[in-house]
């Protein structure tokens, strides 16, 4: 009865090693896609909380009446 699992185990794993293999290009290429939208998406961010900081900046500055020469000193 061992042997039959550990044969079992052993083609269990021999269909995963072959199954990884037929799908690593696919995979790969799955993963950069993926990757590549990641970053859009972080790069999407970053300059829309640039954009929200810029307005808010100027809302304080309209607010207080400051110009850019104020913040200079």
């Amino acid at each position: 009865m061992k042997s039959f699992r550990k044969q079992n185990t052993v083609n269990s794993l021999d269909q995963g090693k072959r199954q990884a293999q037929s799908l690593s290009d696919q995979r790969y290429q799955d993963l950069l896609k993926s990757a590549s939208a990641f970053f859009t998406s972080a790069e999407k961010s970053t300059e829309q909380r640039r954009q929200e900081t810029i307005q808010e900046i100027n809302a304080v500055m309209r607010r207080y009446g400051l110009t850019v020469d104020d913040l200079m000193l």
